[in-house]
């Protein structure tokens, strides 16, 4: 009996640990995601495709940003090269639990938006090797979260968590993040597909503070299976300046003036 008494005891035990632990990889990636990012941004990104045999391909965005406290509105539209300038990305993100993100694919060539449902969040962005999934604000509660240890990355001790998505259809079967302790900034990312094997790698680096704030200023995707790469490279950065709201309207991309 007591033998029993001690197993049971030694089981409950475990699993609260284990429930701990689980709470603690939550609360990282909560304060990951809640990282204050300006009630404004601006900047512009020089973006880099590359191929294993092609020559790089260089497209210039301008990037604009807006938090309206319970809602953010981001707005993206693409200067150069010529073939897809005007192209304008919209997206309205929701702090409320369930409600899905709203975005918008403008494009000049037909004058017409396309609304990006649920079922597109897996493909990529323009050609790039980010999802439309990847560069939205993912909700935490579609994500199970996991605690794998601590790691040094590029002399930054973080936290390793891994993200398994309730949704088993979604492209990635689990992502896992490299989560800075001294900032809660995202240092590493790796993305598996659904047959569980290694297909992207994020690398965040030249990451500072401007003005107060934490800023990523280059991204770089490596896709393992196709041996593509996308580098998004951000410059000119400004916070906190007044942007109107009208800026972050499909109307307003029809009318070919944002970032210009």
């Amino acid at each position: 009996m007591k033998k029993n008494f001690s197993r049971l005891l030694i089981l409950a035990v475990f699993a609260c640990a284990s429930y701990g632990f689980s709470q603690n990889a939550y609360e990282i990636m909560k304060k990951n995601q809640d990282l204050y990012k300006g009630d404004t941004a601006i900047y512009q990104m020089k973006m880099t495709l590359a191929s294993k045999n092609g020559k790089p391909r260089i497209r210039e965005i301008a990037y604009y940003f807006k938090d309206y406290g319970s809602t953010d509105k981001t707005v993206m539209v693409f200067l150069t090269p010529k073939d897809i300038e005007g192209v304008g990305y919209l997206m309205w993100g929701y702090d409320e639990e369930g409600k899905d993100d709203d975005t918008w694919l403008y494009m000049p060539s037909s004058g017409k938006e396309r609304r990006i449902s649920g079922s597109d969040k897996d493909n990529y962005f323009m050609g790039t090797d980010f999802t439309y999934d990847d560069i939205g604000d993912r909700e935490l509660t579609k994500d199970d979260f996991n605690l794998l240890g601590e790691e040094e990355i590029d002399g930054f001790t973080c936290w390793k968590i891994e993200c398994i998505p309730h949704d088993k259809s979604e492209r990635s079967s689990r992502r896992i993040y490299w989560i800075r302790k001294d900032s809660y900034v995202c240092q590493k990312g790796e993305l598996y597909n659904r047959q569980n094997k290694l297909e992207r790698v994020l690398t965040m680096s030249d990451i500072e503070q401007i003005e107060g704030i934490w800023t990523v200023k280059k991204m770089y995707m490596e896709n393992l299976a196709s041996g593509h790469s996308t580098l998004l490279e951000t410059k000119n950065i400004t916070y906190n300046q007044p942007l109107s709201d009208s800026m972050f309207t499909v109307a307003e991309l029809k009318k070919g003036r944002i970032g210009r």
